[in-house]
This record gives C-alpha cells, structure tokens and sequence, in this order.
C-alpha cells in the first residue's frame, strides 16, 4: 500500500471526528524530511508541534509559514544528550534513518550528539490539556516512548496514536527492522497501548499485496507474526482510544491507496 499518503488521509478524516473543536495538540515526532505529518495537522486547524533533532530546510520554513513550533531534540527514554546514529541507504547519508539505536537497519557508524527529551518533558513544555495525535517515527525507538504512556495521567494520553514497525527488507527474512529485538519492540507497543485503554487499530503496510488489517488491542493476543503477515515491508500501526468505526471508514479510505505499477518496483527494492 502507499503507506503515507493512506495514513495522512486517515488521520485527515478522523481527527476532526474525534476533536471537533480542535482542543487538543498534534505531535509530529520524528518528521524527517518528506510526508511532513505536522503540515496535514495544522492545516486541519490543529495547534501543532513538531519534534525533529537535526530539520531540514524545508520543514524550517514549513514550521514558519505554518507558525509550528519546532522542538529540536530527540524524543527519548531520558532526558538530556545522546549519540544520534546517522543513517545511510543506498551508501548516501540519508536523514530519514538516523536512529538512537546504532543496530537500526539505516543506522551508520557516524554518529552525532543531540538533545534527547522524555515524554513528559515534552508535554510539560507545550502545556496543552489535550493530546489529539501523536505521531512516531524514530527508527526503531519508538517503544522506548510508548513505554512511557502508562506514566501519563488518563488525561494527556493522546485519543490517536500513530508509530513505525518493520523496515529494511521483508518480515520473513527476520534481519534489520524485522530482527527479533525490533519486533519484540512492536509488540511492547501494543501491549502498552493495550493496558492504556486503547482498542480499535489499523495495520497499513507499505508491501504491494497487502491491504489494511484492522483489529482490537483489547481482544487480540497481540502475537506481531499473526498479525503482521510475512510478506510485510514496513508501516505504521494507528490505535485509536475510545473511538469505533461503525461506518468503516477505515477500509472504503484505504481502498483508494492500494499499490500499483510504481509502487511494484520500490517494493521489489526491499525483497
């Protein structure tokens, strides 16, 4: 599937749904330097920040035509420095796979120190009351920040929560983003996101044949091989708190983003 483009369209139609009046924050954590999340989120009318140690041009002066604070720091397990690990692909320096973790798939033996923030930090520097959205991309440390909802009052964990899995070549090979450590990492996700009350979830991946997988923390055993199939790539899983589809907008959204011609021969690159 087109993992972002069928992601930014679901968060486009749901959180207006589930925060009407806008009272709530996105977070776009890990922004990279394309499928800028925290752009869709202001655009929605949302108070938005956005959270990425080393930005891009381009997102600097998006954070300023959108009036976005930008917090330049790691989100992390522990506040203060960290070695940020530079991430390659293709044997170019790519921003989009800098990772704190130096196993990651992208991770290079470069290395650079950066701010590093807790979760709770990070919310007490933007002093909202709500939390709409929280969106995770970290290559491979995203469990390290989920780990920290059970440390949150009811009231500040987010009503949608978005982060990564997978990555570098396909789940059945087992190596890079698919190693036993990252998806043990996926599952910890899910189990946290579990014990937090959250319920309805969506898998989007990025292989070509693979179409939403849409299940309930709350009544699935959270076994990642039975729920993510072997031929996955990478993508995002989105849980949602206190929120039912009964209309499915999920699966009539995500059958418009199903792969095609193009989509083939990027996914045949990581096979």
């Amino acid at each position: 599937m087109r993992v972002e483009d069928c992601c930014q369209s679901l968060l486009e139609e749901i959180l207006p749904i589930l925060d009407p009046q806008r009272e709530g924050v996105c977070i776009d954590v890990g922004v990279g330097t394309f499928a800028f999340y925290c752009e869709r989120f202001a655009r929605l009318g949302f108070n938005t920040v956005a959270v990425e140690p080393l930005p891009v041009k381009k997102l600097q002066n998006l954070c300023q035509r959108y009036n976005i604070p930008l917090i330049q720091t790691c989100l992390s397990n522990r506040d203060g420095v960290q070695d940020l690990y530079m991430g390659k692909f293709l044997g170019l320096f790519n921003h989009n796979f800098n990772s704190l973790s130096p196993d990651w798939f992208g991770a290079s033996s470069d290395t650079k120190q950066v701010k590093s923030m807790m979760l709770s930090s990070l919310l007490s520097i933007i002093d909202s009351q709500q939390i709409t959205c929280i969106k995770l991309d970290v290559e491979g440390w995203e469990s390290q920040i989920i780990k920290q909802f059970n440390e949150l009052p009811c009231s500040l964990l987010p009503k949608v929560v978005m982060f990564e899995y997978g990555g570098g070549t396909s789940k059945v090979n087992a190596k890079r983003g698919w190693s036993p450590k990252f998806l043990k990492a996926t599952s910890d996700c899910l189990m946290t996101l579990k014990q937090c009350g959250y319920s309805l979830s969506v898998i989007i991946d990025y292989a070509h044949s693979s179409k939403e997988t849409i299940f309930d923390l709350q009544s699935s055993n959270l076994d990642v091989n039975d729920l993510i199939p072997n031929h996955s790539i990478y993508g995002n899983i989105i849980s949602f708190k206190n929120w039912t589809d009964p209309e499915g907008k999920i699966a009539k959204l995500c059958s418009r983003y199903y792969g095609g011609i193009a989509h083939r021969l990027v996914t045949a690159m990581f096979s």
